[in-house]
């Protein structure tokens, strides 16, 4: 428990912030993706995949 203790407090100040709903990237279906929140989720994202995106515009899991 100390250890991540440490670790999150290195994080921290190294101006990286954990969220607690982060997700692995990119989702493996739409489903995943809005579960955890995440839809319209533009290319540039680091949660797009391209079989994300149905209709091939650049914006996956189109609410």
């Amino acid at each position: 428990m100390i250890r991540i203790a440490l670790i999150a407090g290195a994080l921290t100040a190294a101006g990286i912030v954990l969220s607690p709903t982060a997700a692995a990237a990119p989702f493996p279906n739409c489903t995943a993706a809005r579960d955890a929140g995440y839809e319209d989720i533009p290319s540039d994202s680091p949660y797009y995949g391209p079989w994300l995106d149905s209709d091939g515009d650049g914006i996956g899991c189109e609410s």
